[in-house]
């Protein structure tokens, strides 16, 4: 089945034939979502993009014209849907309202200014919203300048606890960081 090519399973998915359709799956699945991955960086919000890709294209198979290569049309698709996940999410349309708003409202203000308040303020949210002792222990180290050793003796716990904790705060503020930059330059080229 491996055999067919790009366009001979195109034809038969068209017809409905799921063995088909399986082997497309097979042969895209994983670069998509790598691709995706390389972009988004949340692995559970890549794979239901990757599954709402190959859903679409399954039911509307007999309708789908693919005039380039499957995997570029099935790569532009990912990147199109992932584009609709961060336009719909609530958290990043706050970061770029604000965006927005700092934008329009200095005029005198350096793009470098700009920029670098806005990260503060994305850092800032994502911190304000971590757990508790993660919260914590990310502001010992941060602000208060502290080792893992010394906040581990601090606060009486493990140094992989702290290491833990410090994983997932910096985990969240790449994402955060990574997705407002990735939505700002969606903003940017469909202007």
């Amino acid at each position: 089945m491996l055999t067919n090519t790009d366009q001979e399973l195109l034809q038969r998915i068209a017809l409905g034939d799921r063995t088909a359709f399986d082997a497309m799956y097979t042969r895209h699945w994983y670069t998509l979502y790598q691709s995706a991955y390389g972009i988004f960086r949340d692995s559970e919000a890549c794979m239901d993009i990757v599954q709402d890709v190959f859903v679409w294209l399954w039911e509307k198979r007999a309708k789908v014209q693919i005039q380039t290569s499957l995997a570029a049309y099935l790569n532009a698709a990912v990147k199109f849907k992932i584009a609709n996940y961060i336009r719909s999410d609530k958290v990043r349309q706050g970061f770029f309202t604000e965006a927005l708003r700092l934008a329009s409202a200095t005029i005198t203000a350096s793009a470098d200014d700009i920029e670098v308040r806005e990260l503060k303020n994305i850092i800032r949210h994502v911190t304000d919203n971590l757990p508790d002792k993660c919260r914590e222990i990310y502001h010992l180290s941060r602000n208060g300048r502290l080792s893992n050793q010394e906040i581990a003796e601090r606060l009486g716990i493990s140094v992989k606890t702290v290491e833990g904790h410090m994983t997932i705060a910096l985990r969240r503020i790449r994402t955060a960081v990574e997705q407002y930059m990735l939505y700002l330059l969606i903003f940017l080229v469909s202007y």
